[in-house]
C-alpha cells in the first residue's frame, strides 16, 4: 500500500506559553489516536511546537484504509421463517433494512446461542484525502484547552484564532478547512526577523528545515535544549551558576521561535531585601533566571531570553534592565515597609481579612487554629507555647505590603518578619514552612511546631467547609481539600506522628455546629487509601486494616500494619486464614436465625472444637499486642483451622450443638476482624 510523508500545521496568533508544551503534546496524541481508529498505518511522528503554531509529521502514512467486511446481524434462524418455510416479516424487515430481496445472500453465522443469519457486504476503504477534514476535526475537538475565545464573526471557539493551515502529503496538498482556513503549501518564519510573507513548503519533508532558514526552530525540545546551553554559557561567563528550573525553562522556549540569551544586572543595593522577593520580581514578572556566586548567594545579575538576534543587543539587554529596576524598588519599598509594623498589629489586622464567608475571618480562623495546635502540642510532647505562638503569627503576612504584591511569598514573608521582630528561630521556621506540601511530592516541615502548626492549620480548613456543608466535588474544590486532606496524611506518616485522628477531627470540630464528622475522617482515610497504594502497598491489605473491626485512629500505626500485613501475605498461613475466614462468613450469613448466645466450652463434642476455642482466646488474650505477635498468633494455628472443618461439621441435626458451633463461629469470625478484616483480601477461595 502507498504510503508518504504527512504534514498538519495550525498557524496561530501566540499561544499562551504556559500551555504549549502539554497542548502541542495532545495535538500528536489526538492525531495518532485518530489515524489509528481510522486505520491509516504509519511510521513515526515528529512533534513541533511554537508561539505561532502546532505541527506534526508522519512518516510512511498509508494513502488508503484497508478494505472491511460489515456483518450485520440478523435474526435468528428460527425466528428467519414460518413454519411452511416462508421469510417471517422479521426476516423480510432485515432484508429490507440491508437493502436486499435475496436471502441467499445471506449468511448463517453460529454462535453459543444457537444459528443467526446475517448481512456481509465489502466495503472499500477509504482515501486518506478523503478523510482528512474528519482526521482534523477530531483531532482538534479532543484538545484539552482551558479558555477558548472566538473571533471575526465566527461561531466556533478555539485557544486562538487561526491564521493558516497547512496540509500535505509529500508535495501535494491535500484539501480540508479549519476555522475559516483552506490548507495551502506554506508557512509563516518569524514575526520580526523576516518579511512576514508566506513561505511555500516544496514538501512535508522539508517542513523542518524551511522553517530553520526563516529563523524558526520549530522542533520544542531542539529550541529548549539549546536556550540551556545559551544560558550555561552566559552564567559561566558571569563567574555564576544557574537553578535548575525547569518550569520556566519550558515557560521562555514556549515564548520564543529564534531564542538568544542576554545578561543584565541590576543595583546590589537590592541585595538587602530578602532574596526570594527579589527572585519572584524577576522570575514571575519578567522571566528572568537569577544567578548565585560561589558561595551560593543571590549575584546582582540576570538572564533573559530574548526572541531575536537584536543588532544592537546592549539596547535590549539596557530596556530589561530599566524594566526590572522598579520591580525591586517596589520590593525594596514594601519590605521595608512591612518592617515598620508590629507582628500583633498585622495579626489583629487580619480581621478585615475573609477567610470564608460562613466560616468568618483570618483572624478567626487563628483563634481557631492556635487552640487546635496547642492540643496536636500537648499530644505530641511538644512545645505548647513556641505552637501556639507560631500559629498566632503564621497568618500575618497575609496583610503585608509584600505578599499582597507577591503572593506566593505567603509565609516566607513571614519568617523574615518574625526574625526581624525577635521571635525564635522556631516560631519563625513554623510561620514559613506550615504550608509545606505546597504540592504533591513537595518537602514536608522539618520542625516540631512547624508540624503541629501545619496540621492545625489544614484540619481546620478541612473540618470547617464539611461543617458547612462544602465539601469537594468532582468539579469544584477551590480550597484545595484533596491536597490538605493529602498533606495531613504524609505529615503523618512520614514524619512519623501518632496521633488519635478521632481526637483531631473531634477538637477541630469544637468551634462548630454539629455536623456529621464521620464524612471528614473518612475524606482523609480515602486520601490515605490513595497513598498507601501508590506508595506500593496492596490495594486489598489498605481494605482489609480500614475495615478491622475498631478501623483506623492512628495513620502512623495504620501505615505500618499495612506493611505488616503485606509481609504476612506471603506466609502459607495467609492462605488458610483469608479462606477460614471467608468460609465462616458464608455459613453464619445462611444462620441468622440461629439464636445468638456465648460460647459454651461444655458442650464441645470434638477435640477440634476445643483446640479453636482455645486459639481464639489466645487470639482475644493478644488484642493489645502489635499486629505482628498477633499475626505470630494466627501462623501458630494455621494448621489447626484447616483440621477444623474436616473433624468438625457445624450444621448438625442436634440444635444445642449446632447453635453453640456457629456462636463459636461468630466469635471467630469477630476476633479475626478486630485483627483486619482477611475476608477482602484476595486469596484462597472458599
Amino acid at each position: 500500500m502507498d504510503s508518504s510523508t504527512l504534514l498538519i500545521e495550525i498557524g496561530m496568533e501566540e499561544l499562551p506559553p504556559k500551555t504549549l508544551k502539554p497542548l502541542s503534546q495532545a495535538f500528536q496524541q489526538n492525531l495518532i489516536k485518530v489515524l489509528k481508529e481510522k486505520q491509516f498505518d504509519h511510521g513515526q511522528s515528529a512533534l513541533f511546537a511554537t508561539p505561532r503554531r502546532l505541527a506534526v509529521l508522519i512518516d510512511n502514512c498509508n494513502h488508503q484504509q484497508p478494505d472491511q467486511t460489515l456483518e450485520r446481524k440478523g435474526p435468528s434462524v428460527k425466528a428467519a421463517y414460518e413454519d411452511d418455510g416462508t421469510p417471517s416479516k422479521a426476516l423480510m424487515g432485515f432484508m429490507k433494512s440491508c437493502g436486499i430481496t435475496d436471502a441467499t445472500q445471506l449468511v448463517q453465522v453460529e454462535t453459543p446461542k444457537g444459528a443467526w443469519l446475517a448481512y456481509r457486504e465489502e466495503k472499500p476503504g477509504g482515501s486518506l484525502g478523503d478523510e482528512i477534514q474528519a482526521i482534523l476535526q477530531e483531532t482538534i475537538t479532543a484538545l484539552p484547552i482551558a479558555k477558548r475565545m472566538r473571533w471575526q464573526n465566527r461561531r466556533e471557539e478555539f485557544v486562538r484564532p487561526v491564521r493558516w493551515l497547512a496540509v500535505m502529503v509529500d508535495d501535494q496538498i491535500l484539501p480540508c478547512e479549519l476555522f475559516g482556513e483552506q490548507s495551502g503549501h506554506h508557512t509563516f518564519g518569524h514575526r520580526h526577523m523576516t518579511d512576514g510573507k508566506a513561505i511555500p513548503l516544496t514538501s512535508a519533508r522539508d517542513y523542518e528545515s524551511t522553517l530553520n532558514s526563516a529563523y524558526v526552530i520549530a522542533n520544542f525540545d531542539t529550541r529548549k535544549t539549546l536556550i540551556a546551553q545559551q544560558l550555561q554559557t552566559a552564567a559561566s561567563d558571569l563567574s555564576g551558576s544557574l537553578t535548575q528550573d525547569e518550569a520556566l525553562l519550558d515557560e521562555v522556549t514556549a515564548l520564543c521561535e529564534w531564542p538568544e540569551v542576554l545578561s543584565g544586572q541590576f543595583d546590589p543595593k537590592f541585595l538587602d531585601v530578602p532574596e526570594e522577593a527579589l527572585i519572584s520580581a524577576m522570575r514571575e514578572h519578567q522571566r528572568y533566571f537569577h544567578l548565585r556566586d560561589q558561595q551560593g548567594r543571590l549575584q546582582a545579575n540576570f538572564l533573559t531570553v530574548a526572541n531575536l538576534i537584536s543588532r544592537d543587543p546592549q539596547i535590549v539587554i539596557a530596556g530589561n534592565e530599566r524594566v526590572i529596576r522598579p520591580r525591586l524598588t517596589d520590593a525594596q519599598f514594601f519590605y521595608q515597609k512591612d518592617l515598620q509594623r508590629p507582628p500583633l498589629e498585622a495579626q489583629a489586622q487580619l480581621g478585615a481579612v475573609v477567610f470564608q464567608q460562613a466560616l468568618g475571618s483570618y483572624a478567626d480562623k487563628s483563634n481557631r487554629t492556635i487552640k487546635l495546635a496547642a492540643f496536636i502540642a500537648e499530644n505530641l510532647g511538644t512545645n505548647i507555647a513556641t505552637a501556639k505562638r507560631a500559629a498566632e503569627l503564621a497568618k500575618t503576612d497575609l496583610v503585608s505590603f509584600m505578599v499582597g504584591e507577591f503572593p506566593e511569598l505567603q509565609g516566607i514573608m513571614g519568617r523574615y518578619y518574625a526574625l526581624a521582630q525577635g521571635e525564635s528561630a522556631e516560631v519563625a521556621e513554623a510561620i514559613r514552612d506550615h504550608y509545606l506540601p505546597r504540592f504533591s511530592g513537595d518537602t514536608l516541615p522539618t520542625s516540631a511546631t512547624s508540624q503541629v502548626v501545619a496540621l492545625a492549620d489544614r484540619l481546620d480548613t478541612l473540618v470547617g467547609l464539611f461543617s458547612i456543608g462544602q465539601p469537594p466535588t468532582g468539579s469544584k474544590d477551590p480550597f484545595a481539600l484533596r491536597r490538605q486532606a493529602l498533606a495531613i496524611v504524609r505529615i503523618c506518616l512520614e514524619t512519623k506522628l501518632s496521633l488519635s485522628l478521632d481526637a483531631l477531627i473531634n477538637e477541630a470540630a469544637e468551634p462548630f455546629s454539629d455536623f456529621d464528622k464521620r464524612e471528614v475522617k473518612e475524606y482523609i482515610l480515602d486520601r490515605f487509601e490513595n497513598f498507601m497504594t501508590d506508595q506500593g502497598a496492596q490495594w486489598d491489605s489498605v481494605r482489609a486494616v480500614r475495615a478491622r473491626a475498631f478501623g483506623i485512629d492512628d495513620l502512623y500505626h495504620a501505615a505500618s500494619d499495612i506493611k505488616t500485613l503485606d509481609q504476612f501475605r506471603l506466609t502459607p498461613a495467609s492462605g488458610v486464614v483469608i479462606a477460614t475466614q471467608k468460609r465462616v462468613q458464608n455459613i453464619i450469613a445462611k444462620s441468622d436465625n440461629v439464636t445468638r448466645r456465648s460460647v459454651q466450652p461444655e458442650q464441645f463434642a470434638e477435640p477440634a472444637e476445643s483446640a479453636l476455642w482455645e486459639w481464639i482466646c489466645t487470639l482475644d488474650g493478644a488484642q493489645d499486642s502489635s499486629l505482628t505477635t498477633r499475626l505470630a498468633r494466627i501462623n501458630e494455628g494455621a494448621a489447626m483451622l484447616a483440621r477444623y472443618f474436616e473433624d468438625v461439621m457445624v450444621n448438625v441435626d442436634t440444635i444445642e450443638l449446632k447453635e453453640n458451633r456457629l456462636n463459636t463461629l461468630r466469635h471467630l469470625n469477630q476476633s479475626l476482624t478486630n485483627i483486619a478484616a482477611f475476608n477482602l483480601l484476595q486469596g484462597a477461595e472458599t
